[in-house]
């Protein structure tokens, strides 16, 4: 197994508190991520730290050739950890892949800036793919992200 992080900061015309609640709702990551197709099966609950804790399960859709398209099945752990500031997600894939996200928002000017920090863990294997596929998400990420917030 391989492990890489990487980490990206970019600015959003909109309010901390805007962007973190648009990034803390599951259904937001539809189309955030050009991958993501779906998001069901939220549960909410709370950690013994006294942090909001959602699960849920997101589809991520890839396209093979022409019309056959694979569905990877996304087991997602989703944590407040600094409430209105930062979110920690953990996800599992059937490929032996789990992506950990920590967003930090916080003011930047009269909008905020976006911290992410992405740490993989795949079988070698699939590090190229993997981590070509992420950094393209994330830069996917960060200007879909602006744009909704930008109106």
């Amino acid at each position: 197994m391989r492990t890489e992080t990487f980490t990206d900061r970019f600015t959003v015309a909109a309010a901390p508190d805007r962007v973190h609640a648009h990034l803390a709702d599951p259904t937001n990551h539809i189309g955030l991520s050009p991958l993501i197709v779906a998001v069901r099966d939220i549960e909410r609950s709370t950690d013994t730290d006294g942090h909001t804790v959602l699960r849920y399960v997101a589809v991520e859709r890839f396209r093979i050739v022409g019309p056959l398209r694979y569905d990877n099945i996304l087991h997602v752990r989703q944590a407040e950890t600094d409430p209105g500031r930062r979110l920690v997600m953990q996800v599992r894939s059937p490929a032996r892949v789990s992506v950990r996200f920590v967003m930090d928002t916080e003011p930047d000017g009269t909008g905020s800036a976006v911290t992410v920090t992405v740490s993989l863990t795949m079988p070698t294997l699939l590090r190229s793919y993997v981590v070509r596929t992420a950094r393209r998400v994330q830069m996917f990420r960060a200007r879909t992200l602006a744009e909704r917030m930008s109106g």
